[in-house]
């Protein structure tokens, strides 16, 4: 069921978690940050350099948006339209600063999350956190110090076969609470007042069964409709990015059977 912009789901009993997010200044990073904060949500953008994160910090909070090219110079700008920011809690941090949050937000590249996770790791095992992880080993990238390899290269060759699974296991804390989302969205798609396309809101998550509420909740209360695929044992099925056809025809079958409509599909 969707829900209104910024508004709570009626059935949360717990307190909006505050959010730091790992890769704060890229694509997803920026435009995840102002559309989570105007949707009321304490956010922390963080980055190795604050300076660099605190010159799009002041540019959304003075409502002027932001536009520019990724950090690494891949293809596809950041392109948050001007928007008013009034009440926005939103700041820039450094990536040691994610350990403080409530929610840590895992927006790298696949092969660039782990060392960022493992440097705050101490500071934050036990503390019951609640860790989104976005990344996608998956998709083929250009960007700065990749090697431009993708799935298979990058994964275990004999463990686990998704990103989520691979840094639950390695983080090794039972304390914490891990979901994924986002997997498959364009980052132009996510805007501060909702979806651009609201007529196909569909955001795919699964993960820990407590991580759900908090995390399905994120994803509605800026606009979009969370749909829940399982546990984190489903992760290898959803988190790809690589066309296939029966990804393809999957898609289609649930869309006209049970009315989904995925933001991006496959």
């Amino acid at each position: 069921m969707s829900r209104v912009f910024g508004v709570r789901a009626k059935e949360a009993t717990w307190p909006l978690p505050t959010i730091a997010f790992l890769g704060g200044t890229g694509r997803m990073g920026v435009h995840l940050c102002a559309a989570w904060s105007s949707a009321g949500y304490s956010v922390t953008m963080c980055s190795r350099s604050k300076e660099k994160a605190q010159v799009i910090v002041d540019s959304l909070l003075s409502g002027a948006g932001y536009q520019g090219k990724a950090s690494s110079g891949s293809v596809g700008e950041i392109c948050v339209p001007p928007s008013p920011a009034v009440g926005w809690k939103l700041k820039a941090g450094t990536n040691t600063d994610a350990a403080e949050a409530d929610m840590i937000v895992l927006g790298t590249r696949f092969d660039a999350a782990w060392p960022l996770l493992e440097a705050i790791a101490p500071q934050i095992r036990g503390q019951g956190k609640l860790i989104l992880d976005i990344t996608n080993p998956h998709l083929a990238w250009t960007m700065g110090g990749s090697s431009g390899k993708k799935g298979a290269a990058l994964l275990p060759k004999d463990g686990p076969q998704s990103s989520i699974e691979v840094h639950k296991a390695k983080l090794d804390d039972p304390t914490a609470r891990w979901a994924a989302a986002y997997k498959t969205v364009y980052w132009s798609l996510i805007l501060p007042t909702g979806p651009k396309n609201p007529a196909r809101p569909g955001v795919e998550v699964f993960g820990d069964e407590a991580a759900l509420p908090a995390v399905c909740e994120l994803v509605a209360m800026h606009g979009f409709q969370p749909v829940v695929r399982g546990g984190c044992d489903v992760a290898a099925d959803f988190e790809g990015g690589t066309m296939s056809v029966s990804r393809f025809l999957g898609n289609m079958k649930r869309e006209m059977f049970q009315g989904e409509k995925l933001s991006v599909g496959w």
